[in-house]
């Protein structure tokens, strides 16, 4: 008779991690990724506009500063 309210709070825990799990293994619980990747863009744009001679290297400096943090 104990064991029954048990195993039914376990199954539950259980339910709610495999969602949790599938959510975070598809991207759907957050921009973690997105935001990952919208950062390495940033940063190889202000690369090349730094090699191209767009910005100067106390821009460049500041700019990758400001990306970095």
């Amino acid at each position: 008779m104990v064991l029954g309210p048990i195993f039914m709070i376990l199954i539950v825990v259980g339910i709610v991690a495999g969602i949790i799990y599938l959510l975070r293994l598809f991207g759907a619980a957050g921009p973690s990724v997105n935001s990952h990747t919208a950062h390495d863009r940033a940063l190889a744009l202000l690369k090349e506009r730094y090699a191209k001679g767009e910005i100067d290297a106390t821009e460049f400096t500041e700019r990758k500063k400001v990306l970095v943090e």
